[in-house]
């Protein structure tokens, strides 16, 4: 074989080789500081109940009383007598921004449960627990069932497997997850 062909081919095939590195090192990069959506805590098997003691300027101030300011009924006529302009119907006032459960306030807090059907996400009060989300793992269907506050099931379901996840706060904040082929 000529010698510039012999090199030509060495040269060929180190350029090959250093672009393929430099373009596995740049895939590797971007994969790993493209932004991921955040994720509450996992669970764990048992939590601590909360504590006795109550944090100042937080759980403090929403139990104390709030003074309430007097009610005046509506009159039907507006300022000095006059009568009030109709009110627009086209005009309706914004409704009131969702406010959390407050049956889900005081306990452990936030937490995401996995199992092979999907992850579910699961908010702990002291006496409640609320669901917030489940995602399915692809091929599952997702069921929820809640008879009682205390208690939540969640169900993932596909032709082979179903994931059923039991979350309570009784008697303390906890989530079991059961696996079983179908």
């Amino acid at each position: 074989m000529p010698r510039l062909l012999r090199y030509l081919l060495i040269w060929l095939s180190c350029t090959a080789a250093s672009i393929t590195a430099v373009m596995l090192t740049v895939y590797f990069v971007i994969g790993l500081t493209r932004p991921t959506p955040p994720a509450a805590r996992s669970v764990q098997a048992v939590f601590p109940s909360p504590s006795g003691a109550v944090a100042v300027g937080t759980a403090a101030s929403s139990a104390a009383p709030r003074p309430s300011a007097p009610t005046v009924p509506p009159s039907p006529s507006g300022p000095a007598g006059r009568p009030s302009p109709p009110a627009d119907p086209t005009r309706s006032a914004s409704p009131p921004a969702p406010r959390p459960s407050p049956r889900c306030t005081g306990g452990p807090g936030l937490h995401t449960v996995p199992s092979e059907g999907g992850k579910v996400t699961v908010k702990y009060g002291r006496h409640a627990v609320c669901f917030v989300s489940a995602v399915p793992a692809p091929g599952f269907r997702t069921g929820t069932e809640q008879r009682a506050p205390d208690t939540l099931v969640v169900v993932f379901t596909s032709d082979g497997h179903r994931s059923q996840i039991t979350a309570t706060v009784t008697p303390n904040a906890q989530a079991s997850v059961r696996e079983s082929r179908l």
